[in-house]
């Protein structure tokens, strides 16, 4: 009986140190194993899941929505005349104006562009601005319209005409249709194929520096009388009318002169003084040009192609075809390139005074 009480006593002390050594684990006892452990480890888990790239990733504060780059015009021109200069400008989303566009013209013959997005234009023609910024692009077509409509009448043709015409609308006296011209007395190149020649390579000069040039013929072996010439510049819609002729005299004789109609002109007469500034600045330019004497403006009233004229008019005798050296000179390279850009001077000093 006391054998089995003092196995009974064993038995409870051992269940009672192994209480106590679970309620000391579960205390978390400094240095113990038990619980803590297991504790440790979770808050170490639960440290790394915290720091880890995913959990950032999903509490990082979300990115704005990038709004894609547009542009819009805010200025532009469908047209602009040769000369003359437009600043384009855009604007990018709701209004922000933009500083990095880049600008470009499609042909630069027609017309420039700057950085600024300013268009210069220089021919007639058509062209295509383009703005770009970063990725996005815009467009537009404009008009380049010519300075000025330029009419050119080549003197002469390759046979002269005696018909007769009305020198002037409504009068009595008549004149032939087409006089023969002159000829080179050293070259011997007919005034009418000098002129031609003077006038194919004005009217490029004039187109380059941005004019529209209307000319009455552009070969040799045709049949248009002075009245027709004039007539036909008329209903072009030309500022000014330039007749290109040469000169024949004596030997001697040698200088170009501008002939204008009078303020007394029965048909004309109110065209004097424009035809007048006309004929001053073109012989002063091409005198300048080309070394020829300035025989100065003459007043003519009896020229049929001038009378019927609607417009500002000048003959423009270019130099005496009958003197030796002026004809060689006005059939030379040199001679002939500098007839033209002293023409063409004079016309651009018409319109800037």
């Amino acid at each position: 009986m006391r054998k089995n009480t003092k196995d009974r006593k064993k038995k409870y002390v051992g269940i009672l140190l192994l209480a106590l050594i679970c309620v000391g684990g579960g205390l978390g006892v400094a240095g113990q194993g038990g619980f803590s452990t297991h504790s440790n480890r979770v808050n170490e888990q639960t440290a790394k899941a915290a720091a880890s790239p995913a959990a950032t990733k999903a509490t990082a504060t979300p990115k704005e929505t990038e709004v894609p780059v547009s542009l819009k015009w805010s200025k532009k021109v469908a047209s602009l005349k040769a000369g003359k200069s437009y600043a384009f400008k855009v604007k990018v989303n709701a209004g922000e104006p933009i500083k990095a566009v880049k600008w470009s013209v499609s042909n630069k013959k027609y017309a420039t562009i700057n950085q600024k997005g300013v268009l210069k234009g220089k021919r007639v023609g058509t062209v295509t601005v383009k703005a770009n910024y970063e990725t996005v692009a815009i467009s537009c077509k404009v008009k380049i319209k010519a300075k000025r409509i330029i009419g050119i009448d080549p003197g002469h043709q390759q046979s002269g005409n005696s018909g007769l015409e009305a020198v002037g609308p409504g009068a009595s006296t008549k004149k032939a249709k087409v006089a023969g011209g002159t000829s080179g007395v050293s070259t011997h190149i007919a005034e009418y194929q000098l002129t031609m020649k003077i006038a194919k390579s004005l009217k490029k000069e004039l187109v380059n520096r941005g004019y529209a040039v209307v000319m009455t013929r552009t070969k040799n072996n045709v049949n248009i009388s002075n009245k027709e010439r004039a007539i036909k510049i008329n209903k072009s819609g030309a500022d000014i009318c330039i007749r290109l002729h040469a000169d024949g005299g004596a030997s001697s004789a040698k200088g170009a002169s501008g002939l204008y109609p009078s303020s007394q002109n029965p048909y004309v007469g109110k065209l004097s003084g424009k035809s007048y500034k006309l004929s001053q600045s073109i012989l002063k330019s091409y005198c300048a040009a080309t070394g020829i004497r300035n025989r100065g403006s003459v007043k003519r009233d009896d020229l049929t192609g001038t009378n019927w004229s609607k417009v500002p008019v000048i003959v423009l005798e270019m130099g005496f075809m009958t003197n030796s050296a002026e004809d060689k000179y006005m059939a030379s390279q040199n001679g002939q390139k500098a007839m033209v850009q002293g023409i063409a001077n004079g016309v651009d000093s018409y319109y800037k005074k």
